[in-house]
């Protein structure tokens, strides 16, 4: 499946939340993907590629800042694409951006999960960086 494909699926994004594991066995934080019910196949054959990628290549996830408040620009970044998968416009609410900040600096694991995998479905992050990026016309 070609990067721009799964940029096209991931469009439909339409909450972006933090799930974080009290469980002393397995405390990754997941940032969780939201999606309507709608194209949940397709959603799920999206991430899956992502997920083969990151068998060999590691994740990066960079949340970058807008010129409207609580809108963000979400960047999976990998040497395994030509280019990071760009998910655009999101709305991430201050809580949910605080306590992924609070995980970026505490140097927990974290993953990226959705909210349409009937199993436990993600990718491993190793780094995070939550910045203002450079606006390009």
């Amino acid at each position: 499946m070609d990067r721009l494909i799964i940029e096209a699926t991931f469009e439909d994004v339409n909450e972006i939340s933090l799930l974080k594991n009290n469980n002393a066995l397995d405390p990754n934080a997941t940032l969780v993907l939201g999606f309507k019910i709608v194209n949940t196949d397709q959603v799920i054959h999206a991430f899956s590629t992502l997920k083969k990628i990151a068998v060999q290549h590691s994740f990066e996830l960079v949340i970058c800042k807008t010129m409207n408040a609580r809108i963000y620009d979400i960047e999976l970044k990998t040497n395994g694409l030509d280019e990071p998968v760009r998910i655009n416009n999101k709305a991430i609410t201050n809580e949910t951006l605080g306590s992924i900040e609070d995980e970026a600096t505490s140097k927990t694991a974290m993953r990226i999960g959705l909210n349409v995998s009937p199993e436990e479905n993600w990718i491993p992050v190793t780094s995070i960086n939550i910045k203002n990026c450079e606006i390009t016309s």
